[in-house]
């Protein structure tokens, strides 16, 4: 069985006004990867816009001191009351939603968005890396040997992948999931950054939180 898919796409016109450029405007990319120590499992809920943005607030440049699966769970629920969509009673939400709700829980300051390939590569080099929103697709599900996966297969629906690290020489992007430890490699699985272009061009959203 393949772990629960949960994020919806949601955009405002009003995010342009926040773009990660604006915190990386005069650097060069870079080849970084950033720590997450923790591993938590979403299990069989839809909860991974929640699950990836708490793995981001641990990670390097940690806007809180320790985290967990409960809380987690508590922004995804969260979530569902700041995204577009009216009342809770349906499955997922939107790592806009997500982030709303890190901001009205007092987590973080604000976030940024990498509105291009460019930016976003930018902000995993320089900015702690950030929640990918994205369709995934069934391949997805099975990283190879060397941990890598493709979108390719059929549409399952959409995810929430933190990305904490970039390797411009491999020209990979690493994912950190919510799926637990025994997911990919330790958790971890790697995309092609051209790979990682397709996914925001459909529809997907880098988003990148900053502490206060």
């Amino acid at each position: 069985m393949h772990p629960k898919l949960g994020r919806r796409v949601e955009f405002d016109e009003k995010s342009r006004q926040y773009p990660v450029r604006k915190l990386v405007a005069a650097k060069k990319p870079r080849s970084y990867t950033w720590g997450c120590p923790v591993w938590l499992d979403q299990g069989q809920t839809p909860a991974c816009t929640g699950f990836s943005t708490t793995q981001k607030l641990i990670t390097r440049y940690p806007m809180l001191k320790s985290v967990s699966e409960q809380l987690a769970t508590d922004l995804y629920h969260q979530a569902q009351k700041y995204d577009e969509y009216p009342g809770e009673n349906y499955e997922g939400s939107s790592v806009l939603g997500a982030m709303k709700a890190a901001i009205a829980l007092g987590y973080i300051g604000s976030y940024h968005w990498g509105f291009s390939l460019d930016d976003a590569i930018l902000a995993i080099g320089y900015q702690g890396g950030g929640v990918l929103g994205c369709n995934w697709y069934e391949d997805m599900f099975h990283p190879d040997t060397k941990g890598i996966i493709k979108p390719t297969g059929a549409l399952a629906g959409g995810h929430a992948i933190l990305v904490n690290g970039v390797d411009l020489k491999r020209g990979l992007v690493r994912l950190h999931n919510s799926w637990g430890k025994d997911w990919g490699i330790n958790g971890e699985a790697f995309m092609s950054i051209e790979d990682f272009g397709k996914l925001l061009s459909e529809d997907g959203e880098f988003a990148v939180p900053v502490r206060k």
